[in-house]
C-alpha cells in the first residue's frame, strides 16, 4: 500500500509538470548523481546482469538527456534506472513538499484491475456505470494496444527481484495499471477498450471517459469489495487431519507474532493435525526475524540460513556508530562490510526478543505452502527456508522474492540536486545459503495454481481449495 500511495502521489505531481522542459545539463547532473549513488550503495545493480551490459543501457539512457526532457520523461527514465537494480525494495519518489501541488487533470482510466491466470480483469469501476463493463469483465486492449503490448512497455518501470514477472503481474493490479498507462502513453481524451465476458468469445468495444485521481475513493466505487481469508490472520480446522493458517504479513505492529504463532501451533498440536496448509500468498514481508520464528515451528534444528550478509563501504561508514550496527557486529573487511556470523543462523530473531518454540509445539507433519507473486521479502525468505530444508510442498505461483535472497534492510535516502527526486536505496544484501539452478528466480511451485477468475469474483481461495483436494486425493489413494 505504501508503494501504491507513493507512486500515486509521485505521478500526480509529475503530470502537472509534464510540459516544462528541463535543461540537459541539469538532467545529466541528476542522472549521474543517481547512478553514482547506486554504484556506491546498492549491491543489486550488477548482481544479476553483466556490468558491461548494464552500463551500456545506462549510457544509452544518459545520451537521451543531453537536449533536455520534460519532468515526466525524466521521471520515466529514472524509473528505468531503478528497474536495472533487479531489486523490488528500491523506490524513487517525488519531493514530499511538492505532493500537495497535484494539479490533476482528467486523464486516468477509471478502473482497478487484476491479473487472474493471464486474464486482465476489471475488479472496480470509479467512473460511470456501463452495461458491458462489469466486475470480472476481461480487458483485451486499451486504445488499440493489446494488454501484452502495454505490459511490455510498463513492466520495466516496476522494479522487481531478479528476473521475476509474477510480482509485476501482482503489483500492476489495483490502480497502478491506470497510473503507469498514463505515464507511458500520455494523456487521452477517452479510452476505447476491447472487452469480453469471461465465459464468452464475443468481443465488444466500450468508450470510457478519463477521471481525476481523486475519483479513486471507496465512496465512488460501483462494485462490492471482494475479501479473502488469505488477507487476514486466520486459523481454520478443515477436518480431523487438515488445518489451514494464513500469515498475510510480517509487518503489522498490532499483531503479537510470538503469541499468534504459539496459539496457532498449540491448536495444531492439540488437534493432532497431519496436514498443515500455510498461506503466505499475500505476505510481502515486514520485520526481519518474524519469518525465522514462523519457520522454527516447522524445523527442530538450528542451521545457517545465510551465506553472508553484506553492505558496501559508504553506507557502512555513515552508520557504523549506530547501536544496532554495533549489536549485529558489522565490520568492514576490505571493500565490503559483513554482519556478524551469529546473525546468519536460522534462530536469529533480530532485536525482537523472540524465544525458540517449545519442543512439543514444533510440527512434524506434512506442510503445504501457498505462494504467489506477492510473496516477497520476508514472506519469500520464509518460503526459501522451507525450500532449502525440503520441509514442504509449494502450491501457487513463483514467489515475488528470489530464492537466493534480496537487497533490503537498512536504506539510505538520496535527493537528486535539481529535480529533487528522492531515491530510497536499500543497502543490506541478504544472501541465502542456497545454490539455485537458475539465478534471479523465486521459489517455484511444485503445483502451479494461478488464481481462477471465477474463484476471485466469488471470494474463493483457489490455492487453498487445490491444496485441500490434493490432500484428500492423496489420503484416498492410501486407502
Amino acid at each position: 500500500m505504501k508503494k501504491l500511495l507513493t507512486l500515486l502521489f509521485s505521478l500526480s505531481f509529475t503530470f502537472s509538470y509534464a510540459q516544462h522542459k528541463i535543461k540537459g545539463e541539469k538532467l545529466l547532473e541528476d542522472f549521474d548523481t543517481l547512478v553514482s549513488e547506486l554504484r556506491l550503495q546498492h549491491q543489486g545493480l550488477y548482481n544479476y546482469t553483466d556490468k558491461s551490459d548494464t552500463d551500456s543501457i545506462l549510457d544509452s539512457i544518459r545520451n537521451t538527456l543531453k537536449n533536455g526532457k520534460t519532468y515526466l520523461e525524466f521521471y520515466e527514465d529514472t524509473r528505468l534506472v531503478i528497474g536495472l537494480t533487479n531489486e523490488g525494495h528500491t523506490s524513487i519518489d517525488l519531493p514530499k513538499k511538492q505532493l500537495i501541488k497535484l494539479g490533476l487533470s482528467k486523464s486516468f482510466l477509471p478502473l482497478k484491475v487484476k491479473f487472474c491466470d493471464d486474464h486482465l480483469m476489471v475488479v472496480q469501476n470509479y467512473g460511470k456505470e456501463i452495461l458491458d463493463l462489469k466486475q470480472g469483465t476481461e480487458i483485451l486492449s486499451v486504445n488499440g494496444r493489446s494488454i501484452d503490448e502495454i505490459c511490455n512497455k510498463i513492466y520495466p518501470l516496476i522494479p522487481s527481484d531478479g528476473f521475476n514477472v509474477t510480482s509485476k503481474n501482482e503489483w500492476v493490479g489495483g490502480i497502478i495499471f491506470s497510473l503507469l498507462n498514463r505515464l507511458a502513453y500520455g494523456k487521452s481524451k477517452n479510452f476505447v477498450l476491447e472487452v469480453k465476458k469471461l465465459d464468452s468469445s464475443i468481443i465488444k468495444k466500450i468508450d470510457l471517459k478519463p477521471v481525476r485521481l481523486s475519483r479513486f475513493k471507496t465512496k465512488n466505487a460501483l462494485y462490492p469489495k471482494i475479501d479473502f481469508d488469505y488477507k487476514h490472520f486466520v486459523f481454520e480446522q478443515i477436518n480431523d487431519s487438515i488445518a489451514y493458517m494464513s500469515i498475510p504479513t510480517l509487518g503489522t505492529d498490532s499483531i503479537d507474532y510470538a503469541q499468534t504463532y504459539q496459539s496457532y501451533f498449540s491448536k495444531v498440536d492439540s488437534l493432532n493435525i497431519k496436514h498443515l496448509i500455510i498461506d503466505v500468498q499475500e505476505n510481502g514481508g515486514g520485520t526481519e526475524g518474524k519469518e525465522n520464528l514462523l519457520f522454527s515451528y516447522l524445523y527442530h534444528d538450528v542451521f545457517q540460513k545465510y551465506k553472508r550478509i553484506t553492505m558496501l563501504p559508504k553506507p557502512y561508514e555513515i552508520n557504523k556508530e549506530d547501536e544496532d550496527y554495533i549489536e549485529d557486529k558489522w565490520a568492514l573487511k576490505g571493500d565490503t562490510a559483513y554482519r556478524g556470523d551469529y546473525t546468519l543462523m536460522s534462530d536469529y530473531y533480530s532485536n525482537l526478543g523472540f524465544k525458540h518454540p517449545k519442543e512439543h509445539l514444533i510440527y512434524d507433519g506434512k506442510v503445504y505452502v501457498l505462494i504467489s507473486g506477492k510473496t516477497f521479502s520476508g514472506g519469500a525468505e520464509f518460503s526459501s527456508l522451507v525450500k532449502m530444508t525440503n520441509r514442504g510442498l509449494f502450491i501457487g505461483e513463483e514467489t515475488g522474492g528470489t530464492y537466493e535472497g534480496n537487497v533490503s534492510g537498512y536504506a539510505e535516502y538520496v535527493t537528486l540536486p535539481n529535480t529533487k527526486i528522492e531515491v530510497n536505496i536499500p543497502t543490506v544484501h541478504f544472501q541465502m545459503k542456497v545454490n539455485p539452478k537458475e539465478r534471479g528466480r523465486g521459489v517455484l511451485p511444485d503445483y502451479r495454481v494461478p488464481e481462477k477468475p471465477q474463484d476471485y469474483l466469488n471470494g474463493v481461495n483457489t490455492k487453498k481449495e487445490f491444496a485441500i483436494q490434493l490432500i484428500l486425493n492423496s489420503k484416498a489413494s492410501e486407502l
